[in-house]
């Protein structure tokens, strides 16, 4: 079959209809609006801090726990025009757009006539967990669209837009620091001989990332945020071998269900500039599997997710020199499109009702706890944001979070007792901190490793009396320190 004929239509219609439909399913649903994961309700959280100031029920008076600067200070400006919940929801669309029109361009650019393109865009807006990634409520999509226009710009040499993407990235996410390096060192040499060009744009990517730095260190307390640290002392149950740790991270590439997209990656060398791509691909599998490795099977892989478009550019390329490969990739997105509705759009509506759930915990909790009362909990965003900014009467509780992304002061017992002992004493941990913030209540999750913190507490002497139970759900204890002797 000439492939080439099918290039005479419009179809650059297929992905604007499957974006149409997605969007409209996606507000049918969200009511409520809902997010994915608790963590959304931290940034909004922050960014209401940041537009009304004080303090946060956890003592911080900067916005604190939030991974994206710039994804926080985008859900904060919009926030001056709608409510904060809102603002983060509509945000999600305008870089799920920015994404979808920079792939399509992408593709176009890289060779690809319409109907593979068309088929490619298709495929980065629904395979597997794609949309839902996109819809998340965190900056995934930001991550996503960041990555897809600086490949695009790598492409067409728009050198300046690129640069001030270099000076964008470290803090759009803190591993596409290594990006941003690779781009700047890589421009460098290929402008090594043009001295006031390549000066020009160093001063454009220092600009905005010096910008950027200074407007982090004043409203977070950090140019680059220290989750990833947090997250790693808390969670490291990982192999002490690097080898088995590296191994673990490459088999997040091999069992996540975008694995055939992720397979294009090694085809980047192909388009200009890929080497630096798939470098950094690669560095941060290393880098991965250093920190924390199985952190990339986190969140239904949403840390692979920006890799999605690169995988797909590669086998974009390929398809151009081999036209046999672009029936496969026209199927590929046929089958991703038929699996949507009973998988990913299964979990999303799933992941949105858990956390509509958490609403009748906050609302409970400000019925009948005090309002000086000291809880302990580890999901530390829609119930701190509900019991701020939602009530009429805002709660005086005092939060301490046991992860540390809200608590910092927390992440020295992790990092001295969590993740040398690879999580098996991290109820030591937990006991110290709910005696240093003199916890009096906690808000545990009744599911798998969460529910631990019951049997941490208990087995540190610690009475607990469950007063809320909800069973799967978020339950909330009455808890009191052994006494003394």
């Amino acid at each position: 079959m000439n492939w080439s004929r099918l290039d005479k239509s419009p179809w650059v219609l297929f992905p604007v209809f499957i974006f149409a439909v997605l969007t409209v399913a996606t507000l049918v649903e969200n009511r409520p609006l809902s997010f994915s994961f608790d963590d959304s309700f931290i940034t909004i959280a922050n960014a209401e801090l940041l537009v009304r100031g004080g303090a946060d029920s956890f003592g911080n008076t900067v916005a604190t726990g939030a991974t994206s600067p710039v994804h926080m200070f985008l859900v904060a400006l919009f926030t001056f025009f709608m409510p904060a919940p809102v603002a983060s929801f509509v945000l999600l669309f305008i870089m799920a757009t920015c994404y979808a029109v920079g792939l399509w361009k992408l593709l176009r650019v890289v060779g690809g006539g319409p109907f593979l393109s068309a088929c490619g865009t298709v495929i980065g807006l629904v395979a597997a967990m794609a949309w839902i990634q996109l819809m998340n409520g965190l900056e995934t999509g930001l991550a996503m669209a960041v990555i897809v226009w600086a490949v695009y710009c790598s492409q067409v040499r728009r050198d300046v837009p690129l640069a001030i993407l270099v000076g964008l990235m470290p803090f759009v996410r803190p591993e596409f620091a290594v990006l941003s390096l690779l781009l700047a060192l890589f421009s460098a040499w290929r402008l090594r001989r043009e001295h006031i060009h390549l000066l020009k744009l160093a001063s454009v990517a220092i600009f905005v990332a010096a910008v950027l730095g200074v407007l982090s260190w004043y409203f977070t307390g950090h140019v680059i945020s220290p989750t990833a640290e947090a997250k790693s002392a808390y969670f490291d149950e990982d192999p002490v071998k690097f080898k088995d740790r590296l191994i673990m991270a490459f088999s997040a590439l091999r069992s996540t269900a975008i694995v055939w997209p992720l397979a294009g990656l090694v085809m980047l060398p192909i388009v200009r500039d890929g080497w630096v791509y798939l470098g950094f691909v690669i560095a941060f599998v290393v880098a991965a599997a250093i920190s924390l490795p199985s952190a990339m099977f986190g969140y239904e892989y949403r840390y692979l997710y920006p890799f999605l478009p690169l995988g797909i550019v590669g086998w974009t390329a390929v398809a151009i020199h081999f036209r046999q490969i672009q029936p496969m990739i026209a199927l590929a997105a046929l089958c991703y499109i038929i699996a949507f509705p009973s998988s990913g759009w299964r979990y999303y509506r799933g992941s949105t009702d858990w956390n509509r759930a958490q609403e009748d915990v906050a609302l409970w909790a400000e019925a009948n706890l005090p309002d000086d009362a000291r809880i302990l909990i580890h999901d530390a965003g829609y119930f701190a944001w509900h019991a701020q900014f939602v009530v009429e009467q805002p709660k005086g509780f005092v939060l301490i979070d046991g992860v540390g992304l809200k608590t910092p002061s927390v992440i020295k017992y992790h990092e001295e007792i969590t993740g040398p002992s690879r999580g098996r004493d991290r109820g030591k941990a937990i006991d110290l901190i709910a005696r240093e913030g003199q916890a009096q209540y906690a808000i545990i999750l009744d599911w798998p490793f969460w529910r631990d913190y019951e049997a941490y507490l208990r087995g540190a002497g610690w009475t607990v009396d469950l007063i809320y139970p909800n069973p799967g759900r978020y339950q909330i204890f009455r808890i009191a320190p052994p006494l003394p002797g």
